[in-house]
């Protein structure tokens, strides 16, 4: 049974309205980053005509019963981190929106600081853990329980149903809503990501000097690409977090919110409709946030060949600490072409 669960996130590659129009069954949620607030990707140019763009899109998201999530997630707030600048700043964008008839229905953040100046200064507004807090469990989730409404699992754990069938129950119990990202192309455990999310609040790592010293150094922002351009480790695509999407149904049954990575994806339209119909034809890559440019493709239907050995690796109780079992091997042949 399709359920209302897809948060998709604003994108101005594409038909913004028609993608959502056509899943509006499935998408719940639009999160967006509004002009001048920094988050985990780096912003457009807000022109006039640009930002106009994004509000009529979001006024028309709203009409269409679709919540607004907006995003305060960036991973870095620098010198005023702590700081009554940063708590102005935040309610005064929250206020443009407002006045733009757009205040939101939940704001994420990766900021106890911001939770707990919004707990003062706006206490109706619904408050989410973002998913690049890697929160793992209960015991992290019970020490800041009144700083959040709603929470996104750590990628890590979005393979692990019995993980998932917990997490549902605290969630239950404690009145909170729960989330997961489900095209995250990340690689599993990427010891660089704190230090990507931290670029996205510094310029990105894309400015001249940056690019400079990176050459200089031999230095790759993205682990993930060197991980498979350089070192040719394509196994670790299949150790990641992403799901399929005919896999979903098994997985959304434990969480409210069905995250997807659209806002800087290529082909956001593709990513959109493939998790709304449960389906999807080609290579499995492309709907990967970032989406990778592999020398073969990831044949989505070989997966439903390959049967069992997917599902072991997918739910593979060793994960995390990898025993080069040979398993994800024999999937790689069978779906690598």
């Amino acid at each position: 049974m399709q359920r209302r669960s897809l948060a998709v996130g604003h994108f101005f590659n594409g038909d913004f309205k028609a993608t959502v129009e056509r899943n509006l069954k499935r998408v719940r949620e639009v999160f967006f980053a509004w002009p001048g607030v920094v988050s985990c990707r780096p912003a457009p140019e807000f022109t006039p005509e640009l930002r106009e763009r994004m509000a009529d899109d979001l006024r028309w998201a709203r009409a269409n019963g679709v919540e607004l999530d907006t995003l305060f997630n960036a991973n870095c707030y620098g010198d005023i981190a702590i700081s009554t600048e940063l708590a102005d700043f935040v309610v005064r964008s929250l206020d443009e929106m407002d006045a733009a008839g757009l205040f939101p229905d939940t704001l994420t953040t990766t900021s106890p600081f911001i939770a707990a100046v919004l707990r003062r200064r706006r206490p109706g507004l619904k408050i989410r853990w973002s998913v690049n807090l890697r929160v793992h469990g209960s015991v992290g989730l019970e020490s800041v329980e009144e700083l959040f409404d709603s929470f996104y699992v750590s990628r890590e754990r979005h393979r692990d149903l019995a993980f998932l069938a917990q997490t549902r129950e605290w969630a239950d119990r404690h009145g909170k809503t729960v989330g997961m990202q489900a095209n995250s192309g990340c690689i599993r455990q990427c010891p660089f990501q704190t230090f990507h999310d931290n670029l996205h609040g510094h310029g990105d790592g894309r400015r001249p000097q940056d690019l400079a010293a990176a050459r200089e150094y031999g230095f790759g922002f993205f682990r993930c690409r060197d991980d498979y351009e350089i070192k040719h480790r394509y196994e670790d695509f299949l150790r990641s977090t992403w799901l399929r999407p005919e896999d979903l149904p098994e997985y959304e049954g434990f969480v409210d919110v069905v995250k997807l990575a659209t806002r800087r994806h290529p082909c956001p339209e593709k990513v959109v409709d493939a998790y709304a119909v449960y389906s999807y034809d080609g290579n499995l890559a492309e709907l990967m946030d970032p989406a990778h440019a592999f020398p073969k493709s990831f044949d989505n239907r070989t997966f439903d060949q390959a049967g069992d050995l997917w599902r072991q690796v997918r739910s593979c109780p060793r994960a995390d600490d990898c025993a080069h079992c040979g398993r994800c091997a024999a999937l790689l042949a069978a779906v690598f072409r």
